[in-house]
């Protein structure tokens, strides 16, 4: 009778060995803003909206609630500082304001059409795609040194950023090392949580990307909408 093979990973010899502790990071982008605001308050000071005042609630019950949270950070926007005041009430944690998680300005890319191109076309006929990549390049490298930094001050905690679109596609794209097609891709819903798990290492795993599931109702996608608006 012939003895049967165990199971060998093919992808054991060129995986890294994960270690516990792991540092859990929660990245939030700020819930629905009152944009008829935007005009008298400007952007840094614009609040949520009541629908963004709902959304919140939902976050923390639904999500934030149910998670042992070690410590919460927004940025300086009133709409973020609002969505974590709003869990911070409730879970009664005190939030560290922290201006690096403050909004990127991504000027005119949502401008740039880049759909059935390859990499050297683009490059040839995208005006200022260079420049606009190595923009993004820079904003990639400060989100590596800005979670290293939250990493290396929260060993083996859950923390909770609360913070923008923008921000977060930048930390995202940053992992997965894509360019400004890859930046321009991806879509952040306001209120949604975006996962990040950390070993003792420092090797880093994306668990998840834009979970709304504390929603009722998927939001309305809003990168078109504010590209056509223009």
């Amino acid at each position: 009778m012939l003895k049967k093979q165990q199971y060998q990973n093919p992808y054991k010899k060129i995986q890294p060995e994960i270690s516990e502790p792991y540092t859990l990071i929660y990245l939030v982008r700020h819930c629905h803003p009152d944009y008829e605001q935007e005009d008298r308050v400007g952007d840094k000071s614009l609040p949520l909206s009541a629908v963004g005042i709902t959304q919140a609630n939902l976050l923390v019950k639904n999500k934030l609630g149910k998670l042992e949270i070690d410590r919460v950070y927004a940025s300086e926007f009133v709409r973020a500082k609002q969505t974590a005041e709003i869990y911070a009430k409730k879970s009664g944690h005190k939030i560290k304001i922290d201006p690096r998680l403050n909004e990127i300005d991504w000027d005119n890319w949502y401008k740039m059409k880049y759909f059935k191109m390859t990499d050297k076309t683009r490059v040839k006929r995208v005006k200022g795609y260079r420049a606009m990549d190595k923009i993004l390049s820079n904003y990639q490298d400060q989100s590596r040194r800005l979670l290293a930094d939250y990493w290396l001050k929260n060993r083996n905690k859950k923390i909770v950023l609360f913070c923008h679109g923008n921000l977060i596609r930048s930390m995202v794209t940053g992992i997965l090392n894509t360019d400004v097609v890859g930046f321009l891709s991806m879509e952040i819903y306001q209120s949604s949580v975006t996962k990040l798990v950390i070993d003792r290492d420092g090797y880093i795993k994306i668990n998840y990307i834009n979970s709304i599931c504390h929603l009722p109702h998927r939001p309305a996608e809003d990168l078109f909408h504010f590209a056509i608006s223009q």
